[in-house]
């Protein structure tokens, strides 16, 4: 009889960096730089930049960057939380609280679960998802949902369900005659888009995407994404308020006057907000925009939105 393995869930500390660091790069097969010509050449891991390190998956490649990230989600952005055997930390996950609008409400999103590469399918992930479930039903949260399900099969096991899917869509920008008030977004503080919609540019759940506009706060010392071109600004129209963050796209087929947009409203998307959103754009130099819409939502977009190939798929799991 194989021996009984005993797995332990904790909230992360910042003494975790380094053995959460290991976990991640453990999932990158070949360290890789690009070279001038967009090649890829095969490098080794200490020859690499903080940036290209980050490249490879994000903050969790390098330890100098782990440990920024860390702080910030044991500060209040999120919660990090470790599964171990005898010590050794073999697995982490990291969820965010969410107030949205319905149907979302409040949630906590399940953004990354990862395991050791060479300790996969032995409960560690079973193990995170238990505690998270658990700890949803102790914050009073309506649901548990995974907004980057890449490991679908993995969520369909513990009884999630497929709610959504997410598009990809491309637009020009285009001078309107709409009356609309826009300033520049000063407060940085998620309490002001709580209880509101995000109907647009959703990858990740509506705290994470709001944390990702001001790099200030978690990519100190990376200029290579201090400086990627950002505006994030306050616009009324007809009635109704939103803050929309516009920055420069980073989408493979993107080019130059691409703009990646994200949108929270304190209402629905309507017609005058997304004219209010295409007149600022152009008037700020922007000749099209990429986002990502809920499927359900497109039939609210005009004709001259396209598709692009991306699509995502959303799972939720009521409490």
């Amino acid at each position: 009889m194989e021996p009984c393995i005993v797995i332990t869930v904790r909230l992360a500390t910042l003494a975790d960096t380094s053995a959460i660091t290991e976990i991640h790069k453990s999932d990158v097969q070949r360290w890789e730089r690009v070279s001038a010509d967009g090649s890829l050449l095969p490098t080794p891991y200490e020859a690499l930049s903080l940036y290209e390190r980050w490249q490879h998956g994000g903050p969790w490649m390098t330890i100098e960057m782990c440990a920024v990230h860390l702080h910030r989600l044991l500060a209040g952005a999120g919660i990090p939380l470790v599964a171990e055997v005898d010590g050794e930390v073999l697995a982490e996950a990291e969820v965010y609280e969410n107030f949205e609008a319905q149907p979302y409400g409040h949630y906590l999103d399940l953004s990354i679960i990862v395991t050791r590469s060479d300790h996969q399918r032995e409960g560690l992930g079973t193990a995170l998802v238990n505690y998270i479930v658990d700890m949803a039903r102790l914050m009073k949260c309506e649901r548990v949902t995974v907004t980057n399900a890449l490991a679908r099969d993995f969520y369909l096991a513990h009884h999630f369900r497929h709610t959504r899917t997410v598009r990809g869509i491309r637009f020009p920008s285009q001078q309107g005659h709409v009356i609309y008030q826009a300033t520049q977004l000063v407060d940085t503080s998620y309490d002001q888009i709580k209880g509101w919609h995000m109907p647009l540019g959703r990858y990740l759940s509506s705290r994470q995407e709001w944390d990702r506009m001001f790099p200030q706060q978690w990519a100190a010392g990376v200029p290579e994404l201090m400086n990627i071109a950002a505006a994030q600004v306050k616009l009324s129209v007809a009635g109704q308020n939103a803050l929309i963050a516009v920055r420069d796209s980073d989408e493979v087929d993107s080019q130059l006057g691409d703009g990646r947009l994200v949108c929270w409203s304190a209402k629905t998307l309507t017609g005058p907000l997304l004219s209010a959103i295409r007149d600022w754009a152009f008037r700020n130099g922007y000749q099209q925009l990429v986002s990502l819409v809920i499927d359900s939502d497109l039939a609210l977009l005009p004709s001259d939105v396209q598709l692009t190939e991306y699509s995502q798929e959303f799972f939720e799991l009521a409490i």
